[in-house]
């Protein structure tokens, strides 16, 4: 599946969370600055979002970028999508890159999911956890916790409290 966002008009924006001094599309963006404006910040929905291998950013009904997504990070009650851009030679860009939208619809929502028939050969990868098994996923099912426990025990000594408290010290809560 792919999430595809369809970028408004060009604006200037003021406290962005990503950064950015604009966003929307203009004519002769490259495809480093439509994915710098198309890739958040957004309502979606984040599971969904990062099970997504793909964006595609269009801008007046164009696709001008193809990301593969890396993940999806929070601000506030919106998400930005976290990837790398792909290039010539790849599946997926040589198939949209510079094409009609592939996944239209009839929503004012700019973000949409599909199905692109390019995907196909990236769907099944091998497991994370370095088994040698293959899922459509991260993990085959169960082995994200077996790669938590290999790191406990290869890092922290078999302590999952010493786990706990090295990320508390390292990665402090956010106020709530």
């Amino acid at each position: 599946m792919a999430v595809r966002i369809a970028l408004g008009d060009y604006q200037s924006v003021a406290g962005d969370p990503l950064g950015r001094d604009y966003i929307g599309c203009f004519p002769r963006m490259t495809e480093e600055e439509a994915w710098r404006a198309g890739r958040g910040v957004w309502k979606m929905n984040r599971t969904r979002a990062s099970s997504e291998r793909f964006a595609l950013i269009v801008g007046h009904g164009k696709v001008v970028a193809v990301a593969q997504v890396k993940g999806v990070t929070k601000h506030d009650d919106r998400h930005a999508l976290e990837g790398d851009l792909v290039s010539a030679g790849h599946p997926v860009y040589d198939a949209y890159i510079g094409r009609p939208d592939p996944l239209p619809n009839q929503s004012q929502n700019r973000v949409t999911y599909g199905s692109l028939p390019e995907e196909d050969a990236f769907r099944i990868r091998p497991c994370a956890c370095g088994c040698g098994e293959a899922s459509d996923r991260d993990f085959a099912p169960g082995h994200e916790f077996r790669a938590i426990q290999a790191r406990i025990r290869d890092h922290f000594s078999g302590s999952p409290l010493a786990l706990i408290q090295w990320i508390d010290s390292n990665h402090p809560q956010p106020a709530r």
